[in-house]
């Protein structure tokens, strides 16, 4: 079932739970801390679908990666959301791809976040997405990682939030780095906790094909 890019962007993030008034609490480890992502007996590799990001693709973005075989790329045209555009932004951030895990049967997305002419740390740049993406729910189990990616520096997080609406606890992970055109987000967001390990290795094999656009 193919669900147009805006709807799934304003169904899930509707259901994460935007609407509760609980202060978000974050935690951030040594740098040495190891992400969740590396954990042993992780799930095999993922089979490489597409190639997004660069100029002619489903979502041409200031880096690009491989999808995983069946996930659907799509462009997030802001503007198209109308009412729902504010659900597209996450402070600085805003989303200009959203991978659709559902042809792959799972439920969730992989998507991009560009902060056009943003620079600084990409650690920084984590702990202020995590912080504006939890207004409003219990965030929870934040670590953090300097790491290397598509050949420079970059950083990783892995965070639990709680939704009180939804009643429904979500694990996302997340990397950042900066690019020409400014600061990027590439986040794992599955529809709740039991998605999360069943989807890592698109996530995983996106990270490790970053090459820039």
């Amino acid at each position: 079932m193919n669900i147009p890019a805006a709807v799934g962007l304003a169904v899930i993030l509707t259901l994460t739970g935007c609407g509760s008034d609980k202060a978000p609490v974050a935690q951030q480890p040594p740098a040495s801390a190891a992400p969740a992502s590396s954990a042993p007996g992780a799930a095999p590799a993922a089979a490489e679908g597409e190639l997004i990001g660069a100029k002619g693709s489903a979502c041409p973005m200031p880096l690009s990666f491989r999808a995983a075989a069946g996930w659907k790329p799509s462009a997030v045209d802001v503007k198209s959301l109308g009412e729902l555009a504010a659900l597209a932004k996450i402070g600085d951030f805003t989303v200009v791809c959203e991978i659709d895990a559902k042809p792959a049967g799972s439920i969730g997305f992989i998507r991009v976040h560009v902060a056009k002419g943003l620079s600084g740390l990409p650690r920084e740049h984590l702990a202020s997405f995590v912080k504006a993406d939890g207004k409003g729910k219990e965030v929870s189990g934040a670590v953090y990682s300097d790491v290397q990616i598509g050949g420079g520096q970059a950083a990783e997080v892995t965070w639990e939030v709680y939704s009180a609406v939804a009643e429904q606890r979500t694990r996302y992970t997340a990397f950042a780095l900066n690019t020409g055109d400014g600061a990027v987000v590439v986040r794992l967001a599955p529809f709740d906790e039991g998605e999360h390990a069943g989807m890592l290795p698109a996530y995983e094999l996106a990270k490790q094909t970053v090459k820039a656009a």
